[in-house]
């Protein structure tokens, strides 16, 4: 049973039921404390005790705590305002839940059998999606970063395509395909990056996945030893750090400047580094690029350790002032250190659900048979249709096209943010990418962000993608998948949440 005590300080010294076997800290803090709100154990408008305190009272990790705090925040259970501490929220997100303990009553867990168990399953069982969606949200709320205008894809024209390899002449593409993916796609993709990117690479050292997330775990698994040393830039995207500490690697947060990751600090941390994840034509989700004295510290750490870089190029062909950063891959000695990796979630649409990654000839066999292991081969048919759109040059003209949208909408942001943000958040120039790191003025992160979602707007606080590093108060706020009536009508309403204005 769930009971409550005040302290001195007067807030609630909580005390908890033991979890259930085999249940995360993480799942049992957040049941718990859900079931006593329902319940009424924890009133409305309750105080809760601070993530530092209840962490040492339990004796669990503070970040435990906070992830368990953010589930119910996002869920509406809790609200957090500035000065106020965290306390039980008013009303709570479906008033049936509130009819006593019979009806709030979870159902009965089934006897526990035999729990799975595994170096893997423990690495991940307390860790939350970097960036979880609303469950049926259609399109994403207003200033969601990292998120493309699927409208302004040519759907037509797809599905035109599609038309083309659904003829019973071409049904082969309907039967197993080989691990590595279509010939044609990667061919076209090799062919692509010579001409966008500066990369001369054979078809053969292409293979199509997924994910650029699935093709970092590969990368893991094939390279790294559990407890063996990997550079990450902090801030940065929290998916690859969660990739790491599933596999078991030693995570070497690596500080950034305007330059990028700062290299000499990794090496005098950790030179022995098995791989090093970098983002370097737009560093995630700060924006700078690797500079070139960087891109050479890095390869020649390397070339001299026998070490792997990862580049994600994720959103390089969206830059809005200049031509695109060349790759880390193009530069001279980079063809046996570098994996580059790229998606088209982000330059098409995200439910296609196809990337690739450009290999040494080293990796190429290995990689190869990890990918059909792990998951056989991605979709043939949407290979195929992707094969034809980069071929005919339907996907140059839509990049070029969507890249000229999407400046259009960076300008509207920076004008809407003069306008209506003075004294509330300070936006620097918008140059590239689909979203962008702006410093919060009068609020903290979780102050903004949790008003914001009040609102029915979407912001990611700073915070989220950091490890070590304590910057100032920031938001991560996408405009790419806004017009400018969208963008200009969500900057009222964000200037009215932070307000405090209805």
């Amino acid at each position: 049973m769930t009971e409550a005590t005040t302290t001195r300080s007067g807030r609630r010294a909580l005390a908890l039921g033991a979890p259930a076997p085999g249940e995360t800290l993480q799942r049992w803090l957040y049941r718990s404390l859900r079931q006593a709100i329902l319940d009424g154990r924890l009133a409305e408008g309750a105080l809760l005790p601070g993530t530092r305190a209840l962490a040492q009272q339990y004796a669990m990790a503070r970040g435990t705590v906070q992830l368990a705090y953010d589930q119910l925040l996002s869920e509406g259970y809790l609200q957090a305002l500035r000065g106020s501490g965290t306390r039980v929220s008013r009303v709570l997100p479906d008033a049936s839940l509130q009819a006593g303990p019979a009806l709030a009553r979870e159902p009965d867990r089934p006897p526990p059998g035999v729990q799975p168990d595994g170096p893997w399953l423990r690495n991940v069982g307390e860790q939350v999606p970097a960036f979880p969606l609303r469950p049926g949200s259609g399109l994403p709320p207003t200033f969601h970063p990292h998120r493309c205008d699927v409208r302004g894809f040519p759907i037509d024209l797809w599905r035109r395509l599609h038309g083309r390899h659904l003829r019973a002449s071409k049904l082969a593409i309907l039967s197993e395909n080989e691990a590595a993916g279509l010939a044609p796609l990667r061919a076209a993709i090799a062919r692509h990056l010579d001409l966008a990117r500066g990369v001369a690479v054979s078809p053969d050292q292409i293979v199509i996945l997924g994910s650029v997330q699935q093709a970092l775990d590969i990368c893991l698994r094939l390279l790294v030893a559990p407890g063996e040393a990997v550079w990450m830039e902090d801030p940065g995207y929290p998916g690859a750090r969660q990739a790491m500490q599933a596999h078991g690697a030693r995570v070497v947060d690596v500080a950034l400047d305007e330059d990028g990751m700062r290299v000499h600090e990794a090496l005098a941390q950790a030179p022995d580094a098995r791989l090093a994840y970098v983002t370097p034509a737009r560093q995630a989700p700060m924006g700078m690029a690797l500079s070139p004295e960087r891109r050479l510290a890095l390869l020649h750490w390397a070339r001299e350790r026998g070490a792997i870089v990862f580049e994600d190029d994720y959103d390089s062909e969206y830059r809005f002032a200049a031509k695109p950063v060349p790759a880390l891959r193009s530069m001279e000695g980079a063809e046996s250190h570098v994996v580059l990796a790229g998606t088209f979630s982000k330059l098409l649409f995200p439910a296609i659900r196809l990337a690739f990654v450009a290999l040494p000839w080293q990796l190429v066999d290995p990689f190869i048979r990890a990918a059909s292991l792990a998951a056989r081969n991605a979709n043939a048919l949407s290979q195929a249709v992707l094969a034809d759109f980069i071929d005919d040059g339907h996907f140059d003209r839509h990049v070029r096209r969507m890249r000229r949208v999407y400046a259009g909408r960076a300008a509207a942001f920076e004008e809407a943010a003069l306008r209506h943000w003075k004294g509330l958040i300070e936006v620097p120039p918008v140059t590239a990418g689909l979203d962008v790191v702006t410093r919060l003025v009068a609020h903290e992160e979780r102050d903004a962000w949790q008003r914001l979602n009040a609102a029915g707007l979407t912001a990611f606080p700073l915070e989220r993608y950091c490890a070590q590093a304590r910057l100032a108060p920031s938001l991560v706020m996408g405009f790419a998948a806004f017009d400018e009536a969208a963008i200009g009508e969500g900057a009222k309403a964000v200037a009215a949440a932070l307000r405090g204005r209805p």
